[in-house]
C-alpha cells in the first residue's frame, strides 16, 4: 500500500517544487517573479519559459507579469523542453533563464527552475530571492514583453552536429516522450535525420495520462520495452516531464541503468579526449552513482570527481573543473560542449553516435560491462522513515566505516555502500545499497532491511 507523501515546503536548495495550488501558487510565482527582477538590474532580459503541465500557463503568466513591473525585458519562449529554455538563454545572452516545471515529478506538482546568467542558481542566491519574496520589498518601473521562438535555431543546430548520423545505418528508435516536452520536436529531429521512428506517448498532455513523467524508473517504461521486442533491432529512448532526463531500452527490450549509460559514456568521452584541452579527463559524478562508474573512470586514466546530486551542483562543478562530461544517476548527462548542461535529446544522439562509432549493438556493448550489484535508487516517504532517525540507525551500525557527508550520508566498507540523502525535489528520503559483489550487497542489503523495516517494501519491489 503507497504510503501518502507528507506535503514540504516548496523552496528546494536550488529550485522549487511542491504540488499545485497549495505549495506552489500563481500567487507565489508573481512575488517570486517580483523579487527577481528586483534583484536583476533594470531592463535584463529574462528567458521565461515552461512545460507543458496543465498549471504551467497561469504560473508562467503570473512570474512574467510581475518580472514586467519590476523592469525586466521578458523573453517568452513558449512552452518546451528545458534545454530549449537554456539554449534560448545561451543565444540571447539572458540575464536569467526561469522555467515552469517540475521535470519528473508527478502531474499534481509544478514548480521553476532557475538560472542566473549562465550559472545554475546557488542555495545562496535561492535563499535571497526567497527573503525578498517574503518581504514584498520590490522595485517598480516598465518593462517590456517580447515573443521568442527558439525552436528552429536549436532544430537547425541539432541536425548540424548530427549530421553524420544520416543515412548511416542507424538503428531504427521507439520514442516514449511519455506526453511530455519533447512530444512533437524529437520525432520531428529524428525523422529528418534519416530514422526509422516508431512514437508512444508523443503528444504533449500535462496531465501525463500514459505513465509517470518519471522515465528513471524501468517499471513505467513497460510498455516502451514491449513495443521495442517487437521491433527488430530497436533502440528505446524515454523522456521525463521537461526532457532533460533520458533512459534507455536496449534492442531486446531491457532496461539499461543510468550506472550502465554512465559507464558507456564515461569510456567513449575518455576516448575521444583532447589531450590538449583536458589533459586529467575530469568527469563529474553523482554521489548517487555505482561505484563501478568511479572505479571505470579510474581505470581508464579519467578524474573522477564525486559531487552533490541535482542540476545546479553538477552543472557549477561542470563549469568549474572544465570537466568532459558530467553523470547522474537518474538520467541526466552533462557535456562541456553544452557549456556544462544536460539535454536529453542530445543525450540520445550521442549514444546512438556511440553504437555506431563502436558498430556493435547497445545489448552487446552491456553483456562486456562490469556486473554491477547495487539497488535502484529507493524512494521512501518521510512520512514513513524520518531522514534523522534513518540515519542515526546507519551511523550506529556501522561505525568502522568511512563516511562522506556531500549530501546525506555515503558509508563506504570493505565490502559495499550505503547511500542515504533527503531528496531535493520530494518528502522522501534516498537510499541506496550496493556490494563490491554478490555476496557482499545480499549481506548489505539484508542488514539494511533488518535496521530499517519500513524500508523492506521498497527495497523488494
Amino acid at each position: 500500500m503507497r504510503m501518502p507523501l507528507v506535503e514540504k515546503d516548496a523552496w528546494n536548495p536550488c529550485d522549487l517544487r511542491g504540488a499545485y495550488p497549495n505549495a506552489v501558487s500563481p500567487d507565489l510565482f508573481r512575488d517570486i517573479g517580483s523579487a527577481i527582477g528586483t534583484m536583476l538590474e533594470p531592463g535584463s532580459r529574462v528567458v521565461v519559459a515552461g512545460d507543458f503541465r496543465l498549471s504551467t500557463p497561469e504560473l508562467k503568466g503570473a512570474l512574467s507579469d510581475a518580472l514586467l513591473q519590476t523592469g525586466a525585458n521578458v523573453l517568452d519562449a513558449g512552452q518546451g523542453p528545458t534545454p530549449l529554455a537554456y539554449f534560448a538563454g545561451r543565444q540571447t545572452n539572458a540575464h536569467a533563464v526561469l522555467v515552469v516545471t517540475a521535470s519528473h515529478n508527478p502531474a499534481e506538482y509544478n514548480g521553476l527552475k532557475l538560472m542566473l546568467g549562465s550559472m545554475p542558481i546557488t542555495p545562496r542566491q535561492l535563499t535571497e530571492i526567497r527573503t525578498l519574496t517574503e518581504s514584498c520589498t520590490f522595485r517598480s518601473g516598465p518593462g517590456s514583453m517580447e515573443t521568442i521562438d527558439p525552436r528552429p535555431l536549436y532544430v537547425q543546430t541539432m541536425l548540424k552536429r548530427w549530421e553524420y548520423l544520416t543515412g548511416r545505418g542507424n538503428r531504427p528508435v521507439v520514442l516514449d516522450a511519455g506526453n511530455g516536452a519533447w512530444a512533437e520536436m524529437a520525432p520531428a529531429i529524428f525523422r529528418c535525420l534519416g530514422f526509422d521512428v516508431t512514437c508512444i506517448s508523443c503528444v504533449a498532455d500535462g496531465r501525463f495520462p500514459d505513465r509517470s513523467p518519471d522515465c528513471a524508473s524501468a517499471s513505467n517504461l513497460t510498455r516502451l520495452r514491449s513495443i521495442v521486442r517487437g521491433r527488430a533491432d530497436s533502440i528505446g529512448i524515454a523522456w521525463d516531464g521537461d526532457g532533460d532526463r533520458v533512459a534507455f531500452v536496449d534492442e531486446v527490450g531491457d532496461y539499461v541503468s543510468p550506472d550502465e549509460i554512465a559507464i558507456l559514456f564515461a569510456c567513449a568521452a575518455l576516448e575521444d579526449n583532447e589531450p590538449e584541452r583536458s589533459a586529467d579527463g575530469k568527469i563529474v559524478l553523482d554521489l548517487k552513482c555505482s561505484d563501478i562508474v568511479r572505479r571505470t573512470i579510474l581505470q581508464h586514466a579519467g578524474t573522477p570527481l564525486l559531487e552533490r546530486t541535482g542540476h545546479a551542483f553538477m552543472r557549477s562543478r561542470m563549469v568549474a573543473e572544465e570537466a568532459l562530461l558530467g553523470l547522474d544517476a537518474c538520467g541526466h548527462y552533462f557535456f562541456r560542449e553544452l557549456e556544462g548542461g544536460d539535454d536529453g535529446l542530445f543525450s540520445a544522439f550521442f549514444l546512438l553516435n556511440l553504437l555506431r562509432d563502436k558498430g556493435r549493438s547497445l545489448a552487446e556493448l552491456r553483456r562486456n560491462l562490469p556486473r554491477i550489484f547495487c539497488t535502484p535508487e529507493t524512494r521512501i516517504p518521510t512520512g514513513l522513515l524520518p531522514y534523522a532517525r534513518a540515519a542515526e540507525i546507519l551511523t550506529s551500525a556501522f561505525p568502522g566505516a568511512e563516511v562522506m557527508r556531500i549530501d546525506g550520508l555515503r558509508f563506504v566498507m570493505e565490502d559495499g555502500i550505503v547511500l542515504i540523502r533527503e531528496s531535493g525535489t520530494e518528502p522522501v528520503l534516498s537510499l541506496r545499497i550496493e556490494g563490491f559483489s554478490r555476496e557482499g550487497y545480499e549481506q548489505i542489503l539484508g542488514r539494511c532491511m533488518q535496521l530499517l523495516p519500513e524500508a523492506q517494501a521498497h527495497l523488494g519491489s
